[in-house]
């Protein structure tokens, strides 16, 4: 099968032939359908990276496909051409983390996302039976690839314990932080505002469920403020770069709540006064549990949540290499998909 590989940081994604994976006992094999392309993948591949991925690894873990192939023990379920999204985490099913629902925290357990199993730019995948979701029939592989995205806001407002008109503001305006304000507010929060240090996605946040866009700036607190009421009752951290910390503390109000949920791949130093005087409680959020990935879907499916607002449209596994590069200097596009069908 042909798969986009990594072959070193500088390099292009090299397309090769590889052998097609088998699924073992409780796995399943995908024909992937469609992929999209995550700001994580960048900067898994990245020279200066903290935590890059080994050379070989085949990325994508934000997809969707139809099942080919059935491992032992999973007929009971699923079906050969049956259409699911998946979890890129494949856990163990006995640990305390599996059968929470949670196995990214397994300590067994093989990851899509950082080279373990081959990921999703490529035609076939192996996935966890346990860790998938059934699509709807009606849903395009496109909206069926948001999926994952979608679940990661789950996660971060879940994380938030959003009360009912609360004031949320959410930093960063990428996929991570449009899905977040979507589901901020189908939670119930008052005033939803998305910042970003640039307008480029101002109407897409909109779009997703914001109730404003206010630019990151010298005024930003005092915006949101006019526009809210009172300051951020919580802040959901979304664009994974250095000086968040010390920002999101600086906006919030007085005894609030911050949710870390970009994954800064470096350090962030953080000023402890700032949370210390306020008595700010902080919450990281990584990935989410098997139901919040069930969840997305049913939400897309359903149209409560309508992702589209975030594509920018789609390219072959062969025009991946040269795209992916020019993601890296052009800030632009929000969501980017790779086509196996193509």
């Amino acid at each position: 099968m042909k798969a986009a590989v990594f072959v070193g940081a500088g390099r292009p994604l090299a397309i090769q032939q590889i052998d097609v994976p088998r699924p073992g006992p409780g796995q399943l094999l995908v024909r992937v359908k469609r992929c999209g392309v995550c700001g994580s993948d960048l900067h898994l591949t990245e020279a200066h990276a903290a935590w890059q991925v080994p050379h070989g690894t085949v990325l994508g873990h934000e997809f969707a496909g139809e099942i080919v192939e059935l491992g032992e023990g999973t007929s009971d379920i699923w079906r050969e051409g049956d259409r699911v999204a998946a979890l890129p985490y494949v856990g163990c099913g006995r640990c305390r983390e599996c059968l929470n629902g949670y196995p990214f925290h397994c300590p067994e357990t093989l990851s899509l996302a950082t080279g373990d199993l081959i990921g999703a730019f490529s035609e076939y995948a192996v996935i966890g039976a346990r860790e998938t979701a059934r699509v709807s029939e009606h849903l395009s592989w496109e909206q069926a690839a948001f999926t994952e995205p979608v679940a990661v806001g789950i996660r971060a407002v879940a994380c938030a314990g959003i009360t009912l008109g609360a004031r949320v503001l959410i930093v960063g305006a990428g996929p991570i932080g449009l899905s977040a304000a979507a589901c901020a507010k189908l939670s119930g929060a008052g005033a939803v505002v998305v910042c970003a240090r640039t307008d480029r996605h101002a109407d897409r946040a909109v779009a997703m469920g914001a109730t404003e866009f206010l630019l990151n700036d010298a005024d930003l607190r005092r915006n949101f403020i006019r526009h809210a009421g009172g300051p951020p009752e919580i802040v959901i951290e979304c664009a994974g770069v250095p000086g968040m910390l010390d920002l999101c503390c600086d906006l919030a109000e007085k005894r609030g709540r911050v949710v870390i949920a970009g994954g800064c791949n470096g350090k962030d130093p953080l000023n402890v006064l700032t949370p210390l005087c306020k008595e700010l409680t902080f919450r990281f959020a990584v990935c989410y549990t098997i139901r919040e990935f069930a969840l997305a879907e049913r939400l897309i499916a359903s149209a409560r949540i309508n992702p589209m607002p975030m594509y920018d449209g789609e390219v072959s596994l062969h025009q991946l290499p040269a795209r992916f590069e020019e993601l890296r200097r052009n800030k632009d596009a929000c969501k980017l998909m790779v086509n196996l069908d193509a």
